[in-house]
């Protein structure tokens, strides 16, 4: 069963009021159901013989409670005297969804060992867009009316703006590899506008990195700026692995990268640490990337996000506060966008195999630009990517969350042929509308 600590944060979570929580229980025992407005009635997914089995996981279709889906227990209220009694066991719905639970007794990995969103409980149910453990916070505050409370809905709106850019790769043509590889392809008979293609290569190699099409961060930034409350966060890769999916590994004393520091540093722009893909597998190789950012930024390190969204669970969770992380955005799937916790709040981690409540805070990520136009992800066009991230952002905005977007400097440069720049631009300009109303 789950611990006293663990439970009260998970009904106060729902609920987004604390002191509120103590007019539910989550029991079974019939005498003391009086002593609570509500009482939820646990199902048999924290028993010795069900927790931490593959038996454990929701069966499809969802049952559904006025049109919230469940995972465990019935969709049934009664009513006993002053008491509602719900047989939807939403505490084990939500520990299944924020700890990420699921992920540590499905087996289904992609080729770089992630779970794929479309294995996901949510996604094959069609509620991956909906941040269903905020929906239950909504159902059980209006039951605690229905008993008397007073309990008002929290206000709409964002609660946070987090702008994030992975670093993954600064530059295009400042290294011989880079050179040479621009300079071949500049030169491609079939090539159009040779010259002004070979004339970027050397404005770039020979000046400096701001002539590189990957050195986007300026024009990021200057987007950013639009919604002057929305903190910026650059992730900047440590690691020096040998793997090809770990390339480049670029020096962090560089001129460089210490031209990107400073511009973060003028512009308000916090630098987290973006860990190895090889430390996604081996988690303790966090705390020496961590130190070694630190060490190049002159400041300590406290947010996170696992380079191609990968971390083995609970792992990477584990090593992440033990390293001094405090804040990890991580929390999205790379294969279709979506509420990967069930929640657009951020919240902190409960160990899925101890049910312990830890330090460490888990962002939701709304949405990464590659996921959207990704042809082996959601393989959406403008339109769609468009109306896609309204979607969420809408959502979102109802329940009072935290809007977290994802664009690689390298996706905006030019090199690839995508709408990634437009979308970012009409995002930005949209959550800026948003926001400008609210403050009117």
């Amino acid at each position: 069963m789950l611990s006293e600590q663990t439970l009260t944060y998970l009904l106060s979570f729902m609920l987004r009021q604390p002191p509120h929580a103590s007019w539910i229980g989550y029991t079974a025992d019939s005498s003391r159901f009086a002593n609570y407005r509500i009482v939820i009635v646990p199902s048999m997914f924290f028993t010795p013989g069900c927790f931490g089995r593959a038996i454990s996981r929701p069966t499809l279709p969802l049952q559904e409670l006025e049109g919230v889906p469940i995972l465990f227990g019935k969709p049934v209220i009664e009513q006993q005297e002053n008491t509602i009694i719900l047989y939807a066991d939403l505490v084990a719905s939500a520990f299944f969804l924020l700890s990420r639970y699921e992920e540590t007794i499905c087996p289904q990995r992609d080729r770089h060992g992630r779970f794929p969103g479309k294995d996901s409980i949510l996604y094959l149910h069609g509620c991956l867009d909906r941040p269903i453990v905020d929906e239950y916070g909504r159902l059980l505050r209006r039951l605690l009316r229905e008993t008397g409370v007073e309990i008002a809905e929290p206000a709409s709106g964002f609660s946070h703006i987090y702008l994030t850019h992975d670093a993954d790769k600064i530059e295009q043509y400042r290294n011989i590899r880079g050179f040479c590889g621009g300079v071949m392809r500049a030169l491609h008979p079939l090539r159009r506008n040779s010259l002004e293609s070979l004339a970027q290569v050397f404005r770039s190699a020979l000046l400096n990195i701001n002539n590189d099409p990957l050195y986007t961060f300026p024009w990021l930034f200057e987007q950013n700026r639009k919604l002057p409350a929305a903190t910026g966060i650059v992730f900047v890769k440590a690691g020096k692995s040998d793997i090809p999916e770990d390339q480049p590994c670029y020096d962090l004393r560089s001129n460089d990268v210490q031209m990107l520091i400073r511009l973060c540093r003028e512009n308000g722009v916090q630098i987290g640490l973006h860990t190895s893909y090889l430390a996604g597998e081996h988690p303790e190789f966090i705390a020496t990337e961590k130190q070694r950012l630190a060490t190049a930024i002159q400041t300590d390190v406290t947010a996170n996000r696992h380079h191609f969204l990968r971390s083995c669970e609970p792992g990477c969770m584990r090593a992440l506060p033990d390293a001094g992380i405090t804040d990890d955005f991580t929390m999205g799937y790379a294969d279709v966008a979506g509420f990967r916790l069930g929640t657009c709040h951020a919240v902190r981690w409960i160990d899925p195999k101890t049910k312990e409540l830890t330090a460490l805070t888990l962002h939701p990520m709304t949405v990464m630009d590659g996921t959207l136009n990704g042809k082996q992800y959601m393989n959406l066009d403008y339109e769609q990517a468009l109306d896609y991230c309204q979607k969420l952002i809408a959502e979102v905005k109802k329940h009072g969350g935290e809007i977290v977007l994802l664009w690689h400097n390298s996706s905006i440069g030019g090199l690839e042929k995508n709408y990634h720049k437009q979308l970012y631009l009409e995002l930005i300009q949209e959550l800026h509308n948003e926001t400008s109303a609210a403050d009117n």
